[in-house]
């Protein structure tokens, strides 16, 4: 498979199965595939670098009906 339509696939993927496990076939699948593939790769580490950086904030708590308007702006159930 070409590497843009692999990539494609694999972002797909990446969004819908967020959060499984670290050993999961498709946590393999995209380690494999990142390792072969350098605009991936580099876009892991960008992804990364920005998480590690978003994981140092301190967290504030968003108001209720913040919270809900854009989740309603969004399309998205909101949180009780």
């Amino acid at each position: 498979m070409p590497a843009n339509k692999m990539c494609k696939r694999i972002l797909q993927r990446i969004c819908s199965e967020a959060g499984k496990r670290d050993d999961s076939p498709f946590c393999r699948e995209v380690a494999r595939h990142i390792e072969s593939c350098r605009n991936c790769r580099e876009q892991a580490i960008s992804l990364r670098g920005t998480l590690e950086l978003y994981w140092c904030l301190e967290r504030e708590e968003v108001p209720k009906d913040v919270s809900a308007r854009l989740a309603r702006r969004l399309g998205l159930r909101s949180r009780p």
